[in-house]
């Protein structure tokens, strides 16, 4: 048995998912025809094609575009369908989905009742058709600290919690607002016991993760493979018990580093760092999360018994609840020492 075979036996659990970049094309151009899109954009076609073959200098606004397109509850219902569709066909039953509700709510067409009626739509439909679970990471985008205050409010309220959302996160391009503009917001939600995730390091490196964790203190950092410049941040971020989230694929399309190589997913597992890997957006840098665990297997070399543990603990650092855990851990080592877990090939 090849590792991607055995690898896609396993069953797996996405922390990292972005919903603009998680999209289905064949949903999304049905989701553009209906809304009247072609009609409205003079360059549709060529958005269209990035559907395809996006193109890596403008992954940001390609996602902000499709997002575009999505106006309507139905839209939003289709399009978690879709991702739900997807992740059963990767063997992924749990799934944690960042959202941006400032995004799509804010129109005549949806506000926050209708939008996230319209999410769990979607959710419970992908649940019941093919046994995978959603649940909401609603983010702040760092251009727009003005959302923070809502979002939070949202994020940790009765409808809220009641509405799968697990976490508030804070999400976009490191250097647009410092990060002591989104403090008010996880206040908010670390108030009413909401757990909370971020993006930082891609482009301040150690000095913006130390910043963010002084500001905010929260319970995952995401994109943040810089933390291995430094090994004391690497020591505070294991003994404040925060996970550290990573895509090797993002890495390699925002060109965050040269080479895979570079990437020091070898270094943070010789510290014993709380890694897990994400492919974060699939559809728009053509990759998928078993395709992160080939290659953190072929193009670093890291061995199988740690990559299965890789996957294990994905499961333990998520947010699910603990009976869901035990219960995704028992399924997850059966199939782990199944009988033909012992004909893998492990040189």
């Amino acid at each position: 048995m090849s590792f991607r075979d055995f690898m896609s036996t396993l069953p797996k659990v996405e922390l990292n998912l972005q919903l603009t970049g998680a999209l289905q094309k064949e949903s999304l151009l049905l989701i553009a025809n209906q809304n009247g899109i072609p009609a409205q954009m003079d360059d549709f076609a060529f958005w269209a094609d990035m559907l395809d073959q996006p193109d890596p200098e403008r992954l940001d606004e390609t996602a902000a575009v499709f997002s575009s397109w999505i106006i309507y509850p139905e839209d939003i219902a289709l399009v978690i369908y879709d991702i739900g569709v997807a992740l059963s066909k990767q063997n992924i039953p749990y799934a944690e989905v960042n959202v941006v509700p400032s995004d799509f709510i804010g129109s005549a067409r949806m506000n926050f009742d209708t939008f996230i009626e319209a999410l769990n739509d979607g959710r419970d439909r992908a649940l019941r058709a093919w046994n995978v679970e959603m649940s909401w990471i609603f983010c702040v985008p760092r251009d727009n600290p003005r959302a923070g205050d809502d979002v939070a409010r949202w994020a940790s309220g009765s409808a809220g919690r009641q509405g799968n959302v697990v976490a508030l996160g804070l999400i976009g391009p490191e250097d647009a607002q410092p990060v002591g503009q989104f403090r008010r917001a996880f206040a908010t939600a670390q108030k009413k016991e909401l757990l909370t995730a971020l993006s930082a390091g891609d482009s301040l490196g150690p000095r913006g993760i130390r910043e963010a964790m002084d500001e905010l203190r929260p319970n995952r950092l995401v994109n943040c493979w810089r933390a291995a410049d430094d090994e004391t941040l690497l020591d505070e971020v294991a003994q404040a018990g925060i996970t550290m989230v990573n895509s090797i694929k993002r890495a390699l399309q925002r060109r965050e580093f040269n080479a895979t190589a570079d990437i020091p997913i070898e270094r943070l597992l010789a510290r014993k760092a709380p890694l897990i890997l994400s492919c974060d957006k699939p559809s728009l840098y053509q990759s998928t999360l078993l395709d992160e665990f080939v290659m953190a297997r072929e193009e670093h070399g890291i061995a199988v018994d740690e990559i299965i543990q890789l996957a294990r603990r994905s499961i333990e650092l998520s947010f699910l609840d603990a009976e869901r855990k035990e219960s995704m851990l028992r399924d997850f080592d059966l199939q782990a020492n199944s009988p033909q877990a012992r004909f893998l090939d492990r040189s």
